[in-house]
């Protein structure tokens, strides 16, 4: 069962708004053969909802890159706040690509089941003297 069909409303996203985060999920997530577009798939509607009950502190940025760039088209608007307003940018990222993964269609044609627990056995044929290099050298990892 999908519980997030019941979730309410976080906060009172203008229906322009809306209208204008779906022209811009379908200039990022156009739609492919096999995937629906973000728009198709609900990123200005419920699935909104659904990302701003889990982040309700992107409401600002989505509500500030709407209206700085609501006179432009969706490839336009995405350029802009790339240039000029970063943080507002990536909300809208997130927005639209979390909405657009969590659509349980989405999922369905994915193949994503969610997370499942997973017995992991180790193979005859892996070397263990190899593994037991890498675990000597210790960690090694580039700070993003």
């Amino acid at each position: 069962m999908n519980t997030w069909s019941s979730l309410p409303e976080v906060v009172d996203v203008p229906g322009d708004c809306r209208a204008w985060l779906c022209a811009v999920a379908d200039h990022l997530i156009p739609a492919s053969v096999t995937m629906p577009a973000a728009g198709a798939a609900g990123v200005g509607a419920g699935q909104l909802d659904v990302v701003l009950h889990s982040r309700p502190d992107l409401v600002r940025e989505l509500l500030r890159a709407w209206s700085s760039t609501t006179e432009l088209g969706p490839a336009e608007a995405v350029d802009q706040l790339r240039q000029l307003d970063e943080p507002a940018y990536r909300a809208v990222l997130l927005i639209v690509a979390g909405g657009y993964y969590t659509n349980p269609e989405v999922r369905d044609l994915l193949g994503y089941t969610g997370q499942q627990p997973r017995t992991v056995q180790i193979a005859e044929d892996i070397d263990e003297d190899l593994l037991m290099r890498v675990v000597e050298r210790g960690p090694r990892y580039r700070q993003a």
